[in-house]
């Protein structure tokens, strides 16, 4: 299972502009496709927001693909500290 930190971003959009595909922007300019459209579903939601999202990561030639088990939405509180909550798949 493999652990990544990032924010969630549009991969893919259709002929109208709907967002058909997310990915997860890594600190260290990395770009994880999210795999199946169930997911995406679930976690269009959190656009544009920080989270940690546990998985099997797979390569193909162009791109890294995680097919999400788990996530964190992580949240920063006033006091700048950060709390998570998971939701499992």
């Amino acid at each position: 299972m493999d652990c990544i930190k990032g924010i969630v971003i549009p991969a893919a959009w259709d002929q109208n502009g709907k967002i058909i595909s997310l990915a997860i922007a890594t600190n260290d300019e990395q770009e994880y496709l999210i795999d199946t459209r169930q997911t995406v579903t679930k976690l269009i939601s959190l656009l544009r927001q920080e989270v940690v999202v546990t998985g099997s990561i797979r390569k193909t030639e162009k791109n890294k693909i995680i097919r999400v088990k788990s996530y964190c939405r992580r949240q920063r509180s006033p006091e700048k500290s950060i709390s998570l909550e998971k939701k499992i798949f």
